[in-house]
């Protein structure tokens, strides 16, 4: 059985994803591990992590380990730490942008990469081969010391923001305390929203529900807003009064690591549902861009094989590997602060990245019923012999039991109308 999804293990808590699971996890990473070895752990803050943080605890000392507690941190924190404190493996306790009641786990090797599928088989194929012990009670392993400012500190050294007035959604996740640290350590005039440890983390604010800070923006009066998922990890960019797109934010950084001589190859990786209109753009700079599956894993996946340091997602996930190993929003956030700041604006510096017109669609898939790559390479094949002059991706949900359909087209109809055949085709026999 692999537990792993397309990032992480990940599902509704008490079902899906169990204290049983975390100790299974734990322990087997303390099998796989060195003598004795060290597992970071941080969390968001939703209300089954601490739970979850006890089983994964009793699971890393019954394989022999032991455990270092972040707190509540932001995911890219733990990739961070594994590097600067030697540990051997790293877990997130996280669900990302999913509802309050799903949590999930997220897993770095000694490197502060997250495990890549054949690391994820491995891991998986242990935690199939354990007899899982009834996790009972509560650990009492305390937060490393100052563990909030030395991350602060790290991801702030040199950064100069004096001034500068951000709105920031901390989504009452994983970035609610340290976000505004962070900025204000930087020298800028913070309003920080959806600070608290309230359970409501991803309810109507964060990165995946954008008009929440973006009417903060409009009546604020701020020069930049940013806003984060639960695990910090997804950003959503504004600009005065607007929304600064997920494709436009890539674009910009791209553009500014080739001009300044900072992009490795002048080639970036984004995957199969960057939209067409941004390659057209760095193609005309003279950047090359490069394709994975979708998620992040394989996005640096491909990073590291073509020795690239910069890669993304449409989702708001962005690498910037001579920073970090993973996407941290709070990095990119600095990163595009500085940007903003030589370039004077993000929108008008990537003006001339115009998207090709898209649509996309989820198909719920009945329960029990999954899709199988035969299914779902048969249904895109039927699409894209009846749409020849358009671009779709169909592709299995890593986190959720539904199909995602993608269509590009040379204008907005024939983008819905090559959505619309594939959404009805995922329904057919297959």
């Amino acid at each position: 059985m692999n537990f792993f999804g397309t990032d992480g293990i990940r599902g509704t808590y008490g079902s899906a994803v169990t204290d049983s699971t975390a100790f299974l996890l734990g322990k087997s990473l303390a099998l796989l591990g060195e003598d004795c070895p060290i597992v970071l752990i941080a969390r968001d803050t939703r209300p089954s992590g601490e739970k979850l943080f006890c089983a994964l605890a009793q699971g890393v000392y019954a394989g022999g380990g032991n455990v270092i507690n972040l707190g509540v941190l932001p995911t890219g924190a733990v990739g961070h730490f594994v590097r600067k404190m030697g540990g051997d493996f790293g877990v997130m306790i996280t669900a990302s942008h999913n509802p309050p009641q799903d949590n999930g786990l997220k897993v770095f090797d000694k490197y502060g990469v997250k495990l890549c599928p054949a690391k994820q088989q491995t891991v998986s194929r242990l935690m199939s081969s354990i007899v899982a012990d009834n996790p009972c009670g509560k650990v009492f392993e305390p937060v490393f010391y100052d563990i909030e400012n030395i991350y602060c500190d790290d991801v702030s050294a040199g950064a100069e923001l004096s001034g500068l007035r951000i709105a920031l959604d901390c989504c009452y996740g994983a970035a609610c305390k340290v976000a505004p640290m962070l900025f204000e350590r930087a020298g800028a005039k913070v309003t920080a929203f959806c600070t608290a440890k309230n359970g409501k983390i991803n309810v109507g604010c964060g990165a995946n529900n954008p008009e929440f800070l973006l009417k903060k923006m409009q009546k604020g009066g701020f020069r930049l807003g940013f806003a984060v998922d639960g695990d910090a990890d997804r950003l959503a960019v504004f600009e005065d009064k607007y929304r600064v797109s997920d494709n436009k934010v890539f674009y910009a950084i791209a553009k500014y690591m080739s001009s300044r001589g900072l992009l490795r190859k002048n080639a970036v990786c984004g995957t199969t549902l960057t939209n067409g209109g941004v390659e057209k753009a760095l193609a005309d700079i003279g950047v090359r861009l490069l394709r994975s599956e979708v998620g992040d894993v394989n996005v640096f996946g491909v990073m590291a094989h073509n020795n690239l340091n910069f890669g993304g997602e449409p989702s708001g996930h962005y690498i910037l590997s001579d920073l970090e190993t993973g996407s941290d929003a709070l990095v990119n956030a600095l990163f595009l602060c500085k940007i903003f700041l030589e370039e004077g604006s993000l929108l008008a510096y990537t003006q001339e990245c115009r998207d090709v017109p898209f649509v996309t669609r989820d198909v719920p898939l009945e329960e029990g019923r999954l899709a199988t790559p035969s299914g779902i390479s048969g249904v895109s094949q039927r699409v894209t012999g009846l749409f020849p002059q358009c671009r779709v991706v169909i592709r299995k949900s890593g986190t959720e039991n539904k199909v995602r359909v993608y269509a590009e087209g040379e204008n907005a109809q024939s983008a819905a109308e090559c959505a619309a055949a594939a959404f009805c085709s995922v329904g057919l026999p297959q």
